[in-house]
């Protein structure tokens, strides 16, 4: 049984990284050397832990997943905000971002330079490596490639579309617990489902969309509602 693209392309990442790790290392110590006239690293050593990774950024992780597009980068986003709490209001934003760049018909994904300098440390990639081998175990007997045209075509936009929709909900700072996760997740239902082609993915996700979207419009009624309300009993009260 073959494991998820979304499962290979991060632990492919997470070697990578690691990879970088020594060469970072020897010319930071060639640095510190010429700079001090110490041994190299040994200043790193006193005042560091030992076998802390070193740190890459989102846009070499754009660069190195480029042939993925943009399945790889949402759920790689949507994945990355849940532990985070703080963050995912600029991860939804970048998600949105991302995401209406599908609707404009583009092929390939662009992030600002800020968005790109955006820190990832080697250890959060394990973990994420890790936690989606564990969340998606099982699944790869249900997710195929099916029914692929609702991935391409007028189809592209509209899950550029339900993918806005679920980052300007993950950019919200909803008092609601759990709220993050639940559009974390079907934003990673689209990434997974335009990675392995699966349209019944898409169409699930496209379904859960539809409906936050009906539950939203319901919620945002009845507050606009209670305010109604509030406001003309408190205006009885002082007239």
């Amino acid at each position: 049984m073959q494991a998820l693209r979304l499962s290979v392309l991060l632990a492919q990442l997470g070697a990578e990284a690691r990879a970088v790790v020594p060469a970072r290392r020897s010319e930071a110590d060639v640095r510190e050397s010429t700079s001090t006239g110490r041994p190299p690293g040994r200043r790193r050593r006193r005042h560091s832990k030992p076998g802390v990774p070193s740190n890459i950024t989102l846009g070499e992780i754009v660069e190195r997943t480029e042939h993925a597009g943009f399945g790889f980068l949402i759920a790689f986003l949507a994945l990355v905000s849940v532990p985070f709490v703080m963050l995912s209001t600029p991860f939804g934003l970048a998600i949105a971002l991302v995401a209406a760049q599908m609707v404009a018909g583009r092929s390939r994904p662009w992030l600002p330079r800020r968005m790109r300098q955006h820190v990832v440390t080697v250890g959060t990639l394990e973990w994420l490596g890790q936690r989606v081998t564990r969340w998606t175990r099982g699944m790869e007997r249900w997710i195929r490639p099916r029914w692929t045209v609702l991935a391409r075509g007028p189809f592209w936009v509209l899950i550029g579309v339900g993918v806005t929709l679920q980052g300007l909900g993950l950019a919200l700072p909803l008092p609601i617990p759990g709220s993050n996760a639940i559009f974390a997740v079907v934003i990673a239902l689209y990434g997974i489902g335009l990675l392995e082609d699966d349209g019944l993915l898409i169409l699930l996700a496209h379904i859960i969309t539809g409906i936050e979207v009906i539950l939203g419009v319901i919620f945002s009624e009845v507050v606009a509602s209670a305010l109604v309300h509030a406001y003309h009993r408190f205006s009885g009260w002082w007239s």
